[in-house]
């Protein structure tokens, strides 16, 4: 008798289902966009007697992200950010962001120091609400704990303080 003979997909491009956003160690649910980037200031450096640039430098690192999620209600927030409303916490307090790989069950990248630039909400009709966070970063994180954003042409070198949470594999409650 013939079977299905099903095949897993080995797929070689990342997607949005396999990540989880965390903000310190709460997952952030039903989070819909997070994009982060780490602008290096490049600006050209012109001298007198020639248009053209006489050299490039990167001068001003500003890690960033920005976190776009449903609006909860005070159900959801109860059930999941135990009762902690995150639009009531963010005036003057820092957190670390992490991008928590399912797959590989490491985290990708670790914003820390970061604090909220802006809070926006949007009520539209006949869709659901949603919040917009973003926040500046103080440096940027890979798996191994090391800051990405060395440039190495610093006269003075400040050690960022590491995430102060341990994300050891399924300690947060995510499955892969």
């Amino acid at each position: 008798m013939p079977g299905f003979q099903p095949q897993s997909v080995a797929n070689n491009v990342s997607n949005g289902n396999q990540v989880a956003v965390m903000l310190g160690d709460q997952i952030m649910y039903f989070a819909q966009t997070v994009g982060h980037q780490y602008p290096f200031g490049t600006e050209q450096l012109y001298g007198i007697g020639s248009a053209l640039p006489q050299e490039i430098q990167q001068l001003r690192v500003s890690p960033q992200i920005s976190l776009d999620s449903f609006a909860l209600t005070t159900q959801g927030v109860n059930a999941l950010q135990g009762g902690t409303d995150l639009n009531y916490i963010l005036a003057g307090n820092v957190f670390d962001f992490h991008v928590y790989d399912g797959l590989t069950n490491t985290i990708k990248f670790t914003y820390v120091g970061c604090k909220c630039q802006n809070f926006a909400q949007s009520i539209p009709t006949n869709a659901p609400m949603r919040d917009t966070y973003s926040f500046l970063a103080m440096d940027v994180l890979n798996a191994q704990g090391n800051s990405i954003l060395n440039t190495g042409e610093n006269a003075l070198s400040i050690a960022t303080a590491v995430a102060s949470t341990t994300l050891a594999a399924g300690s947060l409650g995510i499955t892969g």
